[in-house]
């Protein structure tokens, strides 16, 4: 009984981070993809309103994060893709001035990277994150279902005390034979 309760203790102190867990709104990943896309706007919105001398870019790195922790690998690659475009659109049209017009599109080129770079990463750390808690949660379950043997066990003596006893009455009946 004593092991059984430590194993329910066990599991509510593993699930004490819900909110930061990557499976925590599910239900809500349409709400999740709405918010993700309207901080994206904002980012935006703010991005070319203060104009290209003022840097937005480690800003573009929220919603792409969100979205890969929330959602996983394709959410997070979708949103990198929409946060270039953003970025892309947001210089654009503030009239940043480049030395040679091909500039520009390196530079959307260079931020897609890093933000598919980020997308890839947080999913794979969400995948390990679930495969981790998916382990944790057979492993309490098995020491609860080996808490009970155990204790069936006490009551019929423990397995070693079985196991001699086993071996002297086979060794009695080899020394019979």
């Amino acid at each position: 009984m004593a092991n059984h309760d430590a194993a329910a203790q066990e599991r509510t102190q593993a699930k004490k981070w819900c909110i930061t867990n990557p499976q925590a709104f599910d239900k809500y990943l349409p709400a999740i993809r709405l918010v993700t896309l309207m901080v994206l706007a904002l980012i935006g919105w703010l991005d070319y309103i203060t104009g290209y001398e003022f840097g937005f870019f480690i800003f573009y790195f929220i919603p792409v994060a969100i979205a890969a922790w929330y959602g996983g690998r394709m959410p997070g690659l979708v949103n990198a893709v929409m946060c270039a475009a953003c970025w892309y659109l947001s210089d654009h049209y503030t009239d940043h001035p480049y030395s040679k017009a091909y500039f520009i599109y390196w530079e959307t080129f260079m931020r897609l990277a890093s933000f598919i770079t980020t997308a890839l990463s947080v999913a794979r750390i969400r995948t390990l994150v679930l495969s981790e808690e998916r382990m944790l949660a057979e492993l309490l379950e098995t020491r609860a279902l080996l808490g009970g043997l155990q204790a069936t066990d006490q009551r019929k003596g423990t397995f070693a005390e079985r196991n001699s006893e086993d071996d002297g009455k086979s060794a009695k009946c080899a020394k019979d034979v």
